[in-house]
């Protein structure tokens, strides 16, 4: 032993390093929304946030860093402490990102884990009930009968238009919007004749009458009825998700403790009515699953973005 150094605190030191770390969680977990208050993503953290709370005995805070289409929310989730107490709600726009970005400051891939989709949201293809089609087909025959004279009014991200139009084999004019509510304003006027859009956002001019139901990307309780558009247009697949992710070097272990924890309170009768009121089916997918769906729709929509010859910023 070295002079001047008191035994108790060598076995205090030695006590320390062979201590276990310290069981999650040992502190206030955040939940990182790379959207401005108020949107989906938010919601549906506040909507599971306090039940995780619950569970986890730790208060769980919403801490909303919009910016550069999530870049900036994710680009600090990535470099955050792999220890649990640092998540991200992040949607469909993270396996987008690298289509539309030329160069992201982390890697999609590798720095920021997959833990499960929270929640699943259809996208609808809507037209004014001037334009003279009832069904996906009818639209398609008649975009294919008048080549690039028909509007597609989208609000966000131009890719599911396009992977709409490489699949049907049309061609039409994108009309972006930066809200979901001025587009739906534009197509309840027929100012824009066709609109693609989440059901929630979509539903209240459907249920008014001022633009019709053509179809949906997947089964939506809000519109029990509404043809699934994969019937006239075979593999178009363009729902909206919310996931939560995790930095990189997240433990195995600790992936799967949050994955459960997120399953347990989506199966609350009180949240699950929640988030289908927002549009949202809840969903709980597996770890391996939901990590393989993000390799895939990140090859997806870069493929789209090929396609149409879009160039990243």
């Amino acid at each position: 032993m070295k002079p001047g150094i008191p035994a108790a605190f060598i076995v205090a030191a030695l006590a320390a390093a062979g201590a276990p770390a310290q069981p999650f969680p040992g502190k206030p977990v955040r939940i990182v929304i790379p959207f401005p208050v108020g949107g989906s993503s938010d919601a549906n953290a506040r909507i599971i946030g306090p039940h995780l709370s619950e569970r986890w005995k730790q208060p769980v805070i919403v801490d909303p860093r919009p910016g550069a289409a999530t870049v900036v929310g994710s680009d600090h989730v990535a470099k955050s402490a792999p220890d649990g107490h640092t998540l991200m709600i992040n949607s469909t726009q993270f396996v987008q990102s690298p289509a539309t970005f030329a160069k992201l400051p982390y890697d999609p891939y590798h720095d920021i884990v997959p833990i499960t989709r929270i929640t699943v949201s259809p996208q609808a293809i809507v037209a004014h009930p001037s334009l003279p089609v009832r069904t996906i087909r009818e639209l398609v025959a008649l975009a294919k009968a008048r080549p690039g004279e028909l509007n597609m009014g989208t609000a966000g991200t131009v890719l599911p238009s396009h992977y709409f139009f490489m699949l049907a084999k049309v061609k039409m004019e994108i009309v972006p919007y930066k809200g979901a509510g001025p587009l739906m304003v534009d197509a309840s006027g027929g100012h824009v004749p066709i609109a693609i859009g989440a059901v929630s956002s979509v539903q209240a001019a459907v249920r008014a009458g001022r633009v019709r139901m053509l179809g949906v990307t997947s089964h939506s309780p809000a519109f029990p009825d509404a043809p699934v558009i994969d019937r006239d247009v075979p593999g178009f697949d363009a729902d909206t998700w919310f996931a939560m992710f995790a930095p990189r070097a997240t433990p195995p272990e600790l992936v799967r403790r949050i994955h459960d924890d997120i399953v347990a309170v989506l199966q609350i009768p009180e949240v699950r009515r929640r988030l289908l009121d927002i549009g949202g089916n809840p969903s709980g997918e597996p770890v391996e699953e939901f990590q393989a769906r993000v390799k895939s729709e990140i090859a997806k929509w870069l493929k789209v973005a090929k396609a149409a010859g879009l160039k990243p910023q």
